[in-house]
């Protein structure tokens, strides 16, 4: 999926003129950029207006850019959808390239969103939203003044209710057929909800360069409005407004959503609960091993495969199916038994979808010593499905990785 962008940026450069930077220091043409951008959100359909709301129904909003460049885009990205003014958490405001204030400045990292709760409650906030430094992941948390507790939502659930909210606002009186794309390590949520609502959902592999391609694909060669493209590492692409993960414009559509839900006395957390009520219940488990042995990730892979014979049975849960994206790859529920997500022997990836509906996946990080695993259980009842899944996670970790046997460290003994 891969596009030659230094090639392009050669172009541009010799078409302004050069300069610094290929051409692209020049404020005026970053004017143009950014104005750009903002026009194309307002042309994409995410503003749909909030409605007219007293301030004890309207929810306020802390924002942390995570000491990164993101607060005068995100305060433009409010203004573009009509919002009021969020507050920004000031020791995280300003670019730090030391990030003093955070164990690890990603809003997905335990830690990361501690400092920016706090404020956020010492202020009487509702929901905190937060860029990475180079804003273009989102994190969500939202704060309940009846028990005093934060929600902090996992990837899988921001994209549900993303896709949910653009669905309707959006999709279900779309002239288009719509689609939308997702990693095959995040939910398959999305894909209950086109089953049901009837749009298109498509799973690529990891990585934005996977799903904006495939949303490029969907849009110029078969027609479809791309509404959503998201992944479990809180990346989210909303409106087709451009092909990569993008948090500015998927904050102002959280924050929209957010009011409308608030004028109705309901939260992001009880919407959450109304959306599974329709679709079914999706428990995870997303983890990881450190491992700094390339040799030993290779080994535990070709135990998985069992040479060629796969597993069947995982402890006491029997296996539906199997798909290996290592080369040549296989696929078992494919009648030529070839799976059609694209296949590599240096970056494989191993996924066992159970007779109970468990979907269990394995790669190893491309850029971290780490081998990472998903584990989801789809349900009707929540506790149900949850204790099933801590159950299953168990036997499965122990009997696929053995990770005592291969050296595996969790991230609690770092």
């Amino acid at each position: 999926p891969w596009v030659d962008y230094g090639e392009q940026l050669r172009t541009f450069e010799k078409a302004n003129g050069g300069g610094d930077c290929y051409g692209l220091s020049d404020p005026e043409q970053t004017r143009l950029i950014e104005d750009g951008y903002y026009q194309a959100i307002r042309d994409s359909g995410l503003v749909v207006g909030i409605d007219g709301t007293s301030d004890s129904q309207s929810p306020s909003f802390a924002y942390t850019a995570m000491h990164g460049v993101g607060l005068p885009y995100a305060k433009r990205s409010f203004s573009t959808f009509g919002l009021p003014p969020f507050l920004p958490v000031p020791s995280q405001q300003h670019p730090d390239a030391n990030f003093t204030t955070v164990p690890f400045p990603n809003p997905e990292e335990k830690g990361a969103l501690d400092e920016a709760m706090a404020f956020a409650k010492e202020h009487g906030c509702d929901i905190v939203l937060a860029n990475d430094p180079d804003a273009d992941r989102l994190g969500v948390a939202e704060f309940n003044k009846v028990d005093g507790k934060w929600t902090v939502f996992t990837g899988d659930q921001i994209g549900s209710l993303l896709g949910h909210w653009l669905w309707e606002t959006i999709g279900k009186n779309s002239e288009q057929p719509i689609a939308m794309c997702a990693s095959t390590v995040s939910s398959k949520i999305l894909s209950a909800m086109g089953q049901t609502e009837g749009f298109l959902f498509e799973e690529t592999l990891t990585g934005f360069k996977w799903i904006g391609s495939r949303a490029l694909s969907l849009q110029k060669s078969e027609g479809y409005r791309v509404l959503l493209g998201y992944e479990e590492a809180i990346g989210f692409s909303c409106g087709g407004i451009i092909p990569d993960k993008d948090g500015i414009s998927a904050l102002g559509v959280i924050a929209t959503m957010a009011h409308s839900f608030y004028t109705k006395g309901k939260t992001l957390t009880s919407h959450l609960q109304e959306i599974y009520l329709l679709y079914g219940e999706f428990c995870s488990d997303n983890g990881y091993f450190r491992c700094d042995d390339p040799a030993i990730v290779k080994k535990i892979m070709e135990q998985m495969r069992n040479g060629g014979k796969y597993f069947d049975q995982v402890g006491t849960y029997e296996v539906d199916s199997v798909r290996d994206l290592g080369s040549p790859g296989y696929d078992s529920q494919a009648a030529d038994k070839k799976p059609t997500l694209p296949t590599s022997s240096s970056s494989p990836m191993i996924t066992f979808r159970f007779k109970n509906g468990c979907v269990a996946q394995f790669r190893a990080s491309g850029t971290e010593p780490k081998f990472k695993y998903y584990i989801e259980q789809p349900g009707e009842n929540r506790e149900e499905v949850s204790k099933r899944l801590d159950t299953m996670v168990k036997v499965i970790l122990e009997e696929l990785l053995h990770p005592s046997e291969n050296g595996l460290i969790t991230p609690s003994s770092l």
